[in-house]
């Protein structure tokens, strides 16, 4: 019938009893998953998640459903407002800039760094993180690389940085961003909290923006970021991988080849950050020209809702030319 497709049991690890109690059968109604095999057509919010849920790992003991509607089961890469996350008219921002003119941008990184009470250092890059404050964001990951961050190499690549962390949740990491102003005062701003307009200054004035989610269905502050020239570097998990193209140092222009927007790491643990981190300031301090040309490739990207409204059309196209995957009548 359809009642059984709602149904859902628990592991036996997930039970408030772990099994003790012979009455706790695990058993409950679980509407996502009626509405997985009932749909005529199940979309999800990027390309790659659509193929993480299908995984033991990314489904969350709903991979057998999802892997059922595999068929009916599309990805579409969420679209953003470009009205709203436009450098060119942001009334947010202390002065305005294109990706033909992108000088005003370090006008906006000075602000930034008064705002926030950083140091007055122009050629020092802003790494930022905006999120909420929770492990699946990758918050501790953050906690572990902060010393490597700020502490310098031989190279010279870390420590002189600017680190800027902005969003609300759990208290332990609402305490790590308080603490790591504390200790680096000047040098990194935790601000716990969130306002919307200090997330458009914080696009626009950062150099990097840094998201090491473990999962991400879409996420939108990496589109956000390449709309403003700061350069994303990210996990390569659902949305996150399809909207950042990694970056080519050795690309070729005449044959039509992309430098890239962004920088990928395939771990969400302390060596993927410290490898995306890296390289994406390694190229910042010492490849100025290929850092603008980086920059100038993330403004051109089209992160519209036209594209994905397109696609969403030809999914309900798709689904009106079949019959319906549930018949609706009689209700059984």
């Amino acid at each position: 019938s359809y009642y059984d497709r709602f149904v859902w049991t628990f592991p036996i690890d997930e039970r408030p009893s772990k099994g003790r109690d012979p009455r706790d059968t695990g058993e409950a109604i679980k509407l996502l998953r009626g509405g997985i095999e009932m749909a005529d057509r199940v979309v999800t919010v990027a390309p790659s998640y659509k193929d993480e849920i299908m995984s033991c790992e990314g489904g969350f003991g709903m991979h057998d459903c999802t892997r059922g509607r595999s068929y009916h089961l599309d990805g579409i890469l969420n679209g953003i407002d470009i009205q709203e996350w436009n450098p060119s008219n942001d009334s947010h921002i202390a002065a305005p800039f294109t990706a033909d003119n992108i000088t005003n941008k370090s006008v906006c990184k000075q602000s930034l760094q008064f705002d926030l009470g950083l140091e007055q250092k122009p050629d020092t890059p802003i790494v930022a993180f905006i999120g909420r404050l929770a492990p699946q964001k990758g918050v501790d990951v953050l906690e572990q690389v902060l010393g490597w961050l700020m502490g310098g190499d031989h190279l010279g690549v870390t420590g002189d940085v600017q680190l800027v962390m902005m969003g609300s949740g759990e208290g332990r990491y609402a305490e790590f961003l308080m603490r790591a102003e504390s200790q680096f005062k000047g040098r990194v701003v935790g601000y716990v909290g969130f306002s919307p307009e200090m997330e458009h200054k914080i696009i626009a004035g950062a150099d990097i923006l840094i998201m090491p989610s473990k999962y991400e269905p879409c996420g939108l502050p990496q589109m956000y970021a390449q709309r403003y020239g700061t350069i994303p570097v990210v996990h390569a998990t659902g949305g996150l991988k399809d909207s950042v193209v990694q970056y080519s140092p050795f690309y070729n222009k005449t044959l039509g080849e992309d430098i890239g927007t962004g920088w990928q790491f395939t771990a969400p643990d302390e060596g993927g950050v410290r490898f995306g981190l890296w390289n994406a300031l390694h190229t910042y301090k010492h490849y100025k020209d290929s850092w603008q040309e980086l920059m100038v490739s993330a403004m051109s990207k089209d992160f519209s809702w036209e594209l994905s409204a397109k696609k969403y059309e030809q999914v309900m196209r798709w689904a009106k030319m079949d019959q319906p995957f549930t018949n609706p009548w009689p209700f059984q």
